[in-house]
């Protein structure tokens, strides 16, 4: 290998050469060397595409483009992993059809095939979910109506002692009316014959439910809908709209009423182990946002009330 000089290297692509097992094990492993430092809680890769097909709850499927950050410990003594392993495990289970459950089966491959005492899996996806229209119908009388998509994403982790526990994070998009405004409109109205509109706004629910048994996206979708009414339309003619204004009259909320009606509905739902609530109100009086957390507080919860600034931002609708 001295002896050899870069201007008298081949510089071509072989497309016919296969490498023989010897020649296979003469290549260099710098991931398996050995490494003075410290450990390394979770390293990996991330953003990486696949698409897969996500059991719904009434049994049908529907395939998704699923974004992974597929991710294990590393022990102080080994330099790196072989990132290139956590795809192909993956690619194992690409047939596959998948709830949240189905990730623990992935994630016990990562700890076999990488050696490693901690696993952690985030699948996010859009899932559809059809969406009624308020009022408008077709000729048979059947609701008009439209395809709603949901930022989904799975967090599941597999400890060093076979622990396995996952997350489900929902994004809920809603209209938020404001109590205030509608007051000072009707006080405007009633004590001086002046017009007014309240101010509304876009507005976003995170929802983070940790659970053991099975809790379908259909169903979180279903407790964001009962505890905060007003979400945003997909299909809208001029009755749905007015039926808009309606529903959003009758459900006027601040930021602290909208996520006190989520935490309500997830405390009185039996299934659900623990939560965070992160509620987003992107304000159209204001040039800033009105925003609110809420945790359940179980003791050694896998969630805190610190939320950081890339959570906010990532949280814009």
């Amino acid at each position: 290998m001295d002896n050899v000089k870069v201007k008298d290297l081949k510089r071509e692509y072989d497309s016919t050469f296969t490498p023989s097992q010897e020649y296979l094990d003469s290549m260099p492993d710098l991931q398996n060397s050995d490494f003075v430092g410290i450990p390394i809680d979770f390293v990996g890769i991330h953003n990486f595409h696949l698409p897969i097909r996500i059991k719904e709850r009434n049994g049908d499927t529907q395939e998704v483009m699923a974004s992974i950050t597929g991710t294990v410990s590393l022990d102080a003594s080994n330099r790196g992993i072989n990132m290139s392993r956590i795809i192909r495990t993956f690619y194992k289970s690409k047939d596959d059809i998948f709830d949240i459950n189905k990730l623990e089966e992935v994630l016990r491959n990562y700890q076999k095939d990488l050696k490693t005492f901690d696993a952690h899996l985030l699948m996010n996806f859009k899932y559809r979910i059809w969406q009624d229209a308020l009022r408008s119908v077709k000729e048979d009388g059947t609701p008009e109506g439209g395809w709603q998509y949901y930022n989904i994403t799975f967090d599941c982790n597999l400890d060093h002692n076979g622990e396995f526990k996952k997350i489900m994070w929902v994004d809920f998009v809603y209209s938020s009316a404001c109590p205030c405004s509608t007051e000072l409109s009707q006080h405007a109205a009633l004590n001086r014959g002046v017009f007014g509109i309240p101010h509304s706004q876009r507005s976003n629910a995170r929802i983070g439910i940790e659970f053991d048994e099975l809790l379908w996206i259909e169903d979180v979708i279903e407790l964001c809908r009962q505890a905060l009414v007003t979400e945003t339309l997909v299909f809208c003619k001029r009755q749905d709209e007015q039926a808009f204004a309606e529903l959003n009259g009758a459900n006027i909320k601040f930021v602290e009423d909208a996520i006190r009606y989520m935490a309500n509905e997830l405390n009185n739902d039996q299934r659900v182990l623990d939560y965070k609530v992160i509620c987003s109100h992107q304000e159209s009086l204001h040039s800033h946002d009105a925003v609110a957390v809420i945790t359940k507080g179980k003791r050694n919860s896998v969630f805190n009330h610190h939320v950081t600034l890339g959570e906010w931002q990532s949280m814009m609708v």
